[in-house]
């Protein structure tokens, strides 16, 4: 699927899908957001390419969450959605749609209901992601490691694969019917890019990197624009930076 036809798949979901935005009243809440996400990466280890590689890693999210407050300070959330990749510094990867996974818990570490709804929160979260493309791979076939080495593009597939763990410090208020938020994020990548040659095993053994992510603090800031008087629904927009550089939209509702 393109990213023009995931666009679109997406608008459609946000149509018909929903999270919680209000504070205490409802225990059970669901949503959808779209996302375009940009993050430089780099690798280390990889036989093909030798010392360190850095690429930025591009990818369009759909994903739904689901969450359950447990008590009046306690969140629990899972997601579950789907993401593509593209890394133009990794021989130019294209990844299709795969499997995008997680889950967390918000923690309400402070709350004033009067006069603006002032809370301050925290985020832990670990989410999930395996993509593989098939591309050209050039190999070194003679003479490797002298400066007439002779390189062979090499049919291979190739899979990029990573668990990304964040926690996130945040503040959200309330002013007539927006609830503006921000705060600053950090986190982790732990992921692995494994290259296998299609055609010539024999001759091209498989090579492994391991991978992690360049910046590991960020911030991200945005806003709920409230749709009813009972502030059950909302639609959400956001937009994070440095670690990661996101543009998210949600649209989202309370039970």
């Amino acid at each position: 699927m393109n990213r023009f036809g995931l666009v679109g798949l997406g608008m459609a979901a946000l149509l018909i899908s929903f999270e919680s935005v209000a504070a205490a009243a409802s225990p059970i809440s669901f949503g959808m957001d779209l996302g375009v996400v940009s993050r430089d990466i780099e690798e280390e280890g990889m036989q093909i390419s030798g010392g360190t590689v850095r690429g930025t890693a591009d990818s369009t999210q759909l994903v739904a969450r689901l969450g359950v407050e447990v008590v009046p300070s306690l969140i629990l959330f899972g997601e579950v959605g789907s993401a593509d990749m593209a890394i133009d510094e990794f021989d130019s990867y294209r990844s299709d749609m795969h499997l995008l996974y997680g889950g967390g818990a918000r923690f309400v570490l402070a709350h004033s209901t009067y006069p603006q709804r002032f809370s301050v929160y925290s985020d832990v979260k670990v989410s999930r992601l395996k993509t593989n493309d098939q591309l050209l791979v050039p190999r070194c076939s003679s003479a490797c490691d002298t400066t007439t080495a002779t390189f062979v593009d090499d049919l291979s597939d190739e899979e990029l694969s990573w668990t990304e763990y964040s926690v996130s410090l945040g503040v959200k208020g309330q002013y007539e019917g927006f609830r503006p938020f921000g705060g600053l994020r950090f986190s982790k990548l732990d992921g692995s890019d494994l290259v296998h040659s299609v055609a010539n095993q024999g001759l091209f053994p498989d090579s492994r990197a391991d991978v992690r992510e360049v910046d590991s603090v960020g911030f991200f800031i945005g806003t709920d624009i409230l749709l009813d008087p009972q502030e059950r629904s909302a639609i959400t927009i956001q937009l994070s930076g440095i670690d990661e550089n996101v543009f998210r939209v949600g649209y989202k509702v309370a039970f």
